[in-house]
């Protein structure tokens, strides 16, 4: 894979060698988004976890935090726009 442009950000980066997550969203996240961005939110992440009081046993729970993964690098319908903001 080629250079990407980070939907976060909007940067050109290269692309993180492997999927961060498995299935499609995984891959979407390889293809749409730099490696700072992914460990900006990996860093987020145990934040959100603990502010939401998330239990990752939980499949909603789990549901939830892909969903704000998905809003925080601008995968979300409605937000690819924000790149660079």
């Amino acid at each position: 894979m080629s250079s990407i442009v980070c939907v976060r950000c909007g940067r050109t980066a290269e692309p993180m060698s492997e999927p961060p997550t498995g299935g499609p969203l995984g891959r979407q996240v390889q293809a749409s988004v730099c490696p700072d961005c992914w460990a900006e939110w990996r860093e987020v992440s145990g934040r959100v976890i603990a502010h939401y009081g998330l239990n990752m046993g939980n499949p909603d729970h789990r549901h939830q935090l892909r969903e704000l993964m998905k809003e925080f690098l601008n995968l979300a319908p409605g937000h690819q726009d924000q790149a660079g903001q």
